[in-house]
């Protein structure tokens, strides 16, 4: 091979890396997050809901349902602790979510 084909062939590898991330698709949605599982007193539900990996959890699902590429951008507001009293032997305790969970999705701009 030639120095003018071993040059080409180096500037054309050099060309099909990775691209970078330029623009940003964001979104805003309001959705409510699962309820926490079993049943505890008030208190102890209430902070189970409002646990901060919890929260992040299920605000990244809220993204991802959106389809492939979404992600969470941020939380921009962790909404309200609502609770469901239990039925049954857990007369008494609870189980709570969190409604009206307000989040930013992002997504990288498709297309050249």
């Amino acid at each position: 091979m030639n120095f003018k084909t071993i040059a080409f062939m180096l500037v054309l590898s050099s060309l099909s890396g990775t691209t970078m991330a330029e623009e940003w698709l964001y979104k805003e949605k309001q959705e409510n997050l699962k309820s926490t599982p079993g049943c505890e007193t008030k208190e102890t539900a209430i902070a189970q809901a409002q646990s901060p990996y919890r929260v992040r959890k299920y605000a990244q699902m809220i993204c991802q349902y959106d389809g492939y590429g979404w992600t969470l951008a941020e939380i921009k507001d962790p909404g309200t602790p609502v609770c469901d009293e239990c039925e049954g032997d857990n007369k008494g305790k609870y189980s709570c979510y969190l409604s009206n969970v307000k989040v930013e999705c992002k997504t990288i701009k498709r297309g050249f």
